[in-house]
């Protein structure tokens, strides 16, 4: 074989083995970029607070934050609503909390942890005379009674 050609086969056959290596790690990867959207910190949390308070009934007032930002601040009629959508850090140390007042009943807990055990990324919270309850489709249970 004359060694021009066989440097010549030596270079394809490289070139060739480097093309496959790097399509192997391009579906590695987004193979992992797949897992890690479909377990983790990656995808969204929703939360939903509804005030199912009595009609005509005095404002709740809801104050909402993690360490870093204020969320809500502000007074809902029974009906109304507040939302936010956010994502977990990457270490894991997401934390949102609330306080709520109406009249002189007060109630206060995390919303979300994201060392919880996450079935749902989409938490709804109910306030009622009573206190807090949290529902999941057909289910719900009290997390805060009024103080």
């Amino acid at each position: 074989m004359n060694p021009s050609n066989h440097n010549q086969f030596i270079k394809g056959t490289m070139a060739s083995t480097h093309m496959n290596n790097f399509f192997y790690i391009f579906v590695i990867f987004f193979y992992l970029v797949h897992m890690i959207e479909a377990n983790t910190f990656l995808r969204k949390h929703h939360i939903h607070i509804y005030n199912e308070l009595p009609t005509n009934s005095a404002s709740l007032f809801v104050y909402c934050a993690s360490k870093d930002d204020v969320v809500a601040n502000q007074r809902l009629n029974s009906g109304e609503q507040v939302s936010w959508s956010f994502r977990s850090n990457w270490i894991g140390t997401t934390l949102y909390f609330c306080r709520f007042q109406w009249g002189s009943k007060r109630c206060s807990f995390d919303v979300f942890r994201s060392n919880w055990l996450k079935t749902y990324r989409v938490e709804n919270y109910l306030v009622r005379e009573d206190g807090f309850y949290r529902s999941h489709g057909s289910d719900i249970y009290g997390v805060c009674y009024w103080s």
